[in-house]
């Protein structure tokens, strides 16, 4: 054990696995080699990775939403058929400096992260219905709370569009949009690949109807690089509770400053935070 997050022990064959990964892309990379400042720099950031997925795992326990053993099987099962076959995958991945461990380590990770954010979107979407419910401005909420950064700054404006092009979209975005009046919105929100969105009708005619919404991103499939800020300020807010609370504990040293002392929470109106949804500002 090298350190704990609670009552959750973070292994040395996982940190290795980790940094043999780390340290194979660096040296893929055109990176140094051998060289003791970066090397302390990259544990520094593979402890900080398995402690932040520690947090995520916990808080997906706690949620229900925990990825099993056989939804991680599955992923690598697809994972095999597309190299073609076992022995490929082992060799791809021992060429970035992998193995079927790390990759196992990577989609649990990968899955935990994924169902966590989606059930913070769920109720991120949910917290802003029923504060629109409470007589807040739509487009104040969509300046606000919107992840689409091309809408937001315009209240969350789409235009107007025709009536052949919303028909033309998910059957499921249609259908809601279409039975909306002036005026209304979505609800419950429309879930499609990019997460849940909330869609107001403010005009329409024969061919036309003119829209606005809020997104709130919980895109599939997801990788971290989606993470909405949002979520990020969550999971480092709910790091900073750990360390706050004398949670987390670190055993191996030349991992660099005590993580923790970056860690501190940051005010954020975006929302849920972990484990406790923060809720939107009241009108």
């Amino acid at each position: 054990m090298i350190a704990r997050v609670g009552p959750t022990a973070i292994t040395a064959d996982l940190f290795n696995i980790r940094m043999q990964s780390a340290l194979t892309g660096v040296a893929q990379a055109g990176g140094p080699t051998g060289n003791a400042a970066m090397t302390s720099q990259v544990r520094a950031s593979v402890l900080r990775s398995l402690l932040i997925d520690t947090v995520i795992a916990q808080e997906a326990t706690a949620s229900g939403v925990a990825a099993t053993a056989s939804e991680v099987q599955a992923q690598l099962d697809a994972d095999t058929q597309a190299a073609g076959g076992l022995s490929q995958l082992v060799s791809q991945l021992a060429s970035l400096g992998g193995s079927l461990a790390q990759l196992r380590d990577e989609i649990r990770s990968s899955l935990n992260e994924q169902k966590l954010e989606d059930i913070f979107a769920q109720q991120r979407a949910t917290e802003i219905e029923q504060s629109l419910a409470a007589g807040m401005g739509f487009a104040s909420l969509a300046s606000q709370f919107s992840d689409d950064s091309a809408t937001s700054s315009k209240g969350g404006e789409l235009g107007t569009v025709p009536r052949t092009q919303v028909q033309g979209d998910d059957p499921a975005y249609a259908a809601a949009v279409l039975a909306l009046h002036a005026g209304a919105y979505t609800n419950p929100p429309v879930h499609d690949a990019q997460g849940y969105d909330i869609i107001q009708l403010q005009s329409s005619d024969a061919t036309t109807l003119t829209l606005r919404h809020i997104i709130v991103n919980a895109p599939q499939p997801y990788t971290v690089n989606q993470r909405p800020q949002w979520f990020s300020e969550a999971i480092f807010e709910s790091l900073a509770q750990d360390c706050a609370a004398g949670q987390i504990r670190i055993f191996v040293s030349n991992v660099g400053d005590d993580p923790c002392a970056a860690a501190s929470p940051s005010p954020s109106p975006s929302g849920p935070g972990l484990p406790t949804p923060a809720p939107l500002p009241s009108p």
